[in-house]
């Protein structure tokens, strides 16, 4: 499932993306016009009243917060999170990370990163590299609180 997010929740985008969610970023609401062709229908996120957006199927986040606002779509995002697909997706670019030989990243990250982890993944598109330092943890932590929240 896609979760179409508009110009006022990019941070919400971002950790969808952490979650492994397909969370494109659109400035222009016209570019929901191409999301209509798609298969299945995406879901369009935005801050805007519902009535001024051209799309069938929306929902209106109220709070600026993102952890409120995460709370706000729990529910409704819950059947799409999935442990395999977290940070599987580039949260700048919302691409799907590639795994990578570490030697292949080795002039992209800094010498105690490369020295100090074997595992990374990149995004084929931005390349910007990913590995699992102190800040998964964090991640992990607030995952794992959002899904537990009742």
């Amino acid at each position: 499932m896609k979760f179409v997010c508009d110009a006022m929740l990019g941070k919400l985008a971002r950790y969808l993306r952490m979650l492994g969610i397909d969370a494109p970023y659109i400035h222009n609401i016209e570019h929901l016009k191409s999301c209509k062709n798609e298969p299945e229908k995406p879901i369009f996120l935005t801050r805007r009243l519902i009535g001024s957006v051209p799309y069938d199927i929306c929902f209106s986040i109220k709070s600026e917060h993102v952890e409120e606002q995460l709370r706000e779509i729990r529910d409704l995002i819950k059947p799409f999170i999935h442990e395999d697909m977290l940070m599987s997706r580039c949260i700048r670019c919302n691409m799907p990370l590639d795994d990578v030989k570490k030697i292949e990243i080795e002039q992209f990250v800094p010498e105690h990163i490369f020295h100090n982890y074997d595992k990374f993944k990149a995004c084929p598109s931005c390349k910007k590299v990913y590995w699992k330092g102190s800040h998964t943890e964090h991640m992990m932590g607030w995952i794992e609180k959002l899904l537990a929240d009742n």
